[in-house]
């Protein structure tokens, strides 16, 4: 499901933005506190720091403990917690101690936003990574925040999930009911500091046989084609639930949605990695394009011509079907 990252393009990224937001957060001061953290404009970046620094807290406080005291009483435990909640108040952070922390944050909201199943990936296969480590981070991820749910959620009914991270994230992504989340804002809060461009965070494919191969052909030219008993159309090879096929149920061409709204985190994973060979770069295309489509006629000759005639998708898997209904749903 990993989509076709550019990772040279993100580490660029981050290096370069992260120089930028530590002068502007140190220029008048030599340490960083816990308030001038939670002001960070992409506030998951403020947050995946103060994730950071609990986590390292929680290490530090296990290494202080002694074999002559019971630190599972009551009293003591309590007492931690209250040190802690006055610790959390006064946060004071050097720049050099903040710096890596900052640049690995502004990696991983990245991550989140271009691909959060990679994230995750990564994450997962960390041999330290545990759940009680996944139930401290709820409270500091704000990104599709429904994917770390569902996988606290499937740790705690099947704790030996931890040990396959594929099965797991596959078992989460598969059940997700949620829509995607928008990049456009946290993309905007980004570039008021240094411009960036989501496409540049895929690899870009050299020559796109999706779209260049498409032509515009008359309404005439469509009919058709949709009308061919010698190829394999979309009409002759989808049949919906009711019986009818996509020409037959996409009856108007105004549209009511856009294909990203309607999208389930679920499918948006699933059409990324079945239908587009897990590149998430050419489905956002073809997305786009299709969103531009004034016409069912041109949409239904789109998908026909360049993908079910030459057998790129079988017209009669789930995974295509489920496609074409989000299609119909669209201009329905």
């Amino acid at each position: 499901m990993e989509s076709k990252l550019n990772y040279d393009a993100i580490e660029t990224y981050v290096k370069a933005y992260s120089s930028k937001l530590n002068d502007s957060l140190f220029s008048e001061n030599e340490s960083i506190t816990g308030e001038k953290i939670l002001d960070i404009p992409v506030s998951q970046v403020g947050l995946l720091v103060l994730n950071r620094i609990f986590e390292t807290w929680s290490l530090e406080a296990e290494k202080l403990k002694s074999p002559y005291f019971n630190y599972e009483s009551d009293a003591v435990r309590s007492n931690m917690q209250k040190l802690m909640n006055v610790l959390s108040k006064n946060i004071l952070v050097s720049r050099i101690d903040f710096e890596p922390m900052l640049i690995r944050s502004v990696h991983d909201t990245l991550l989140l936003l271009v691909s959060p199943y990679t994230y995750y990936k990564i994450l997962l296969e960390k041999k330290d990574t545990n759940i009680k480590m996944l139930e401290g981070m709820d409270k500091f991820v704000t990104i599709n925040k429904g994917v770390l749910s569902k996988i606290i959620d499937k740790l705690e009914s099947s704790a030996e999930l931890i040990k396959d991270p594929h099965a797991l994230l596959n078992t989460v992504f598969s059940n997700l009911d949620d829509s995607p989340q928008s990049n456009d804002l946290e993309f905007k809060k980004f570039a008021e500091l240094l411009p960036v461009n989501e496409a540049d965070f895929y690899l870009a494919v050299a020559d796109d046989p999706v779209l260049q191969s498409y032509e515009f052909k008359d309404e005439d030219e469509d009919e058709d084609i949709l009308a061919s008993n010698s190829e394999k159309t979309l009409n002759d090879s989808f049949v919906a639930d009711s019986h009818e096929t996509v020409g037959d149920t996409l009856k108007s061409s105004q549209k009511v949605n856009t294909l990203k709204s309607m999208l389930s985190i679920n499918q948006k994973f699933m059409f990324i990695n079945d239908l587009f060979n897990d590149n998430q770069e050419d489905f956002n295309k073809v997305l786009d394009f299709l969103e531009s489509c004034e016409t069912k006629e041109v949409a239904v000759s789109f998908i026909n011509n360049n993908y079910l005639k030459h057998n790129i998708w079988n017209a009669n898997a789930p995974q295509v079907k489920d496609f074409l209904k989000l299609l119909d749903k669209k201009f329905s």
